[in-house]
């Protein structure tokens, strides 16, 4: 159910992770047709803005367990998204890397992720939690 509809069928005072999962779920669908999760995209903008990330590193900073984000990886890797490497000083520890076609999918993630009216529902999120709005 779309915001309008909800909002439509009198249901405007939706909770905060009701609000999230519908901006989840408006997310979701905008990554669709370039065959992207938002949990991937999340790890691939992560890796963009950091160009030393490590997976011990970007698993903390999108709170997904180590286990999880290897399985992400491992598809983003097997994409040509991204690259892994392991330190030579420390071989338990893996770097990541964008490959020149992450560095384009990228560019459409965000390029999708802007069709998400993210403003509205932050603003939404942000009220719900009595704070207050985003200027």
């Amino acid at each position: 159910m779309t915001r309008e509809r909800a909002v439509k069928h009198g249901y405007e005072d939706l909770t905060i992770l009701e609000l999230v999962l519908q901006l989840h779920g408006e997310l979701r669908r905008s990554l669709e047709p370039i065959r992207v999760t938002p949990l991937q995209a999340g790890v691939l903008l992560f890796i963009r803005r950091h160009a030393k990330a490590r997976m011990t590193d970007t698993a903390a900073a999108l709170c997904v367990r180590l286990p999880t984000l290897s399985e992400v990886v491992k598809d983003l890797v097997w994409k040509r998204w991204v690259t892994k490497r392991r330190s030579v000083t420390d071989t338990r520890v893996v770097y990541l890397r964008l490959s020149q076609r992450g560095q384009v999918i990228t560019r459409k993630i965000e390029n999708q992720a802007r069709q998400v009216n993210t403003g509205v529902a932050a603003n939404k999120i942000l009220t719900a939690a009595g704070l207050k709005q985003l200027r």
